[in-house]
């Protein structure tokens, strides 16, 4: 789709989007949401569900042709500065570097408002790994850490560990209904 030719509308989602703009291999994108659904935390060893988070839960996944080879600038161009009403204050696109790596690094695009209707300087758009996602999205709900800090940070240097399929953290997210993975 030529989103030069047009304008796109940003989705008005309660939770903050998560775009797929790359439809090439279907099963890639399978993969990045069963990534999206894994309970993660940053305390190893951690069994206790309540040091857990998805990312799932933070964000929607948005499945759409219409948003195919969009790119950030157009993005930025559909959130103005002002007007936009929308709930949320960034956003996530799952794009071919997305699926050609193993830890599915999203791009993800500032788009905030000073509360005050004044623009505050936007970061350009980086890359967040999939599994980084849930705590990014934790802090900036929490307004521990605004999603724009994120910007320069070394994810490697930060690990993250998943409750894999058969345990118990992994067994009461599905329960919840936060995982449909099976073991």
């Amino acid at each position: 789709m030529d989103h030069h030719q047009k304008p796109i509308g940003l989705p008005r989602t309660d939770a903050v989007p998560l775009l797929r703009t790359d439809f090439t291999d279907p099963s890639a994108w399978e993969r990045l949401l069963r990534a999206l659904e894994m309970p993660v935390t940053f305390e190893e060893g951690s069994q206790d569900v309540a040091f857990y988070d998805s990312a799932t839960m933070y964000v929607t996944p948005v499945d759409d042709e219409k948003y195919r080879g969009l790119p950030a600038e157009t993005v930025l161009a559909a959130a103005p500065y002002t007007g936009h009403e929308l709930p949320y204050d960034h956003i996530y696109l799952a794009d071919a570097e997305t699926f050609a790596s193993d830890d599915l690094p999203l791009l993800g695009i500032d788009i905030h408002l000073d509360p005050d209707g004044d623009p505050w300087p936007r970061e350009k758009p980086f890359r967040i790994p999939a599994l980084h996602l849930a705590g990014v999205e934790v802090n900036d709900s929490i307004g521990n850490l605004f999603f724009r800090e994120n910007h320069d940070f070394d994810w490697s240097g930060f690990p993250v560990y998943v409750a894999e399929p058969g345990t118990p953290v992994h067994d009461e997210f599905r329960r919840m209904g936060v995982t449909d993975q099976e073991d």
